[in-house]
């Protein structure tokens, strides 16, 4: 009837309107990317997560010398695992060990000091060699060596600084500082 239709118009009118809103990342552009561009994924976090924060921004950092051309050295990284693989090697000799518990015990004792000692030295590696450290380059072209990227971002601050160092033995000093 026609005065059915007209309640229905009437209440579709009356029923607050929604807008279609196009998602928004984390650069604050709801641009959809252009079919031919470099589509990127824009992670999303919280910023009361300092960690989370960090992380991401090293990971902005190292992407944008990677993208400069600068080829990155594994070392530190190859002897982090190295040296947990041999921990893990330990680990297993003592947990998957044939032998009934009595009789035992000496390679337990081996063994769990085995891990022990290479998850410490492991932890040793981290603490004092790798410390802030978050890209090591080779020598790019005609230079005599590489660069060192370290970053500062403290608990509870809104500086997050990158310090950019030669990469050469007992090289501690900084080519630039610049706080962000």
């Amino acid at each position: 009837s026609p005065r059915t239709a007209a309640r229905a118009t009437e209440a579709r009118s009356a029923a607050p309107r929604r807008r279609s809103v196009a998602p928004r990342t984390m650069g604050g552009s709801s641009s959809k990317p252009e079919p031919g561009g470099n589509e990127e994924e824009y992670q999303h976090i919280d910023t009361g997560d300092s960690l989370k924060v960090k992380q991401v921004l090293d990971e902005a950092t190292v992407k944008a010398v990677l993208d400069k051309d600068y080829e990155e050295v594994h070392f530190i990284d190859n002897l982090k695992i190295a040296l947990m693989v041999v921990a893990c090697l330990f680990a297993c000799g003592a947990q998957f060990n044939p032998v009934p518990f009595p009789k035992v015990r000496p390679v337990l004792g081996f063994c769990c000091s085995g891990y022990f000692i290479f998850s410490g030295i492991h932890q040793l590696v981290v603490r004092f060699v790798e410390r802030d450290i978050v890209f090591v380059s080779k020598a790019k072209g005609a230079a005599k060596h590489g660069i060192r990227l370290r970053t500062d971002f403290p608990k509870f601050q809104d500086l997050f600084t990158v310090i950019v160092e030669y990469d050469a033995p007992g090289a501690t000093q900084s080519l630039e500082e610049k706080h962000c």
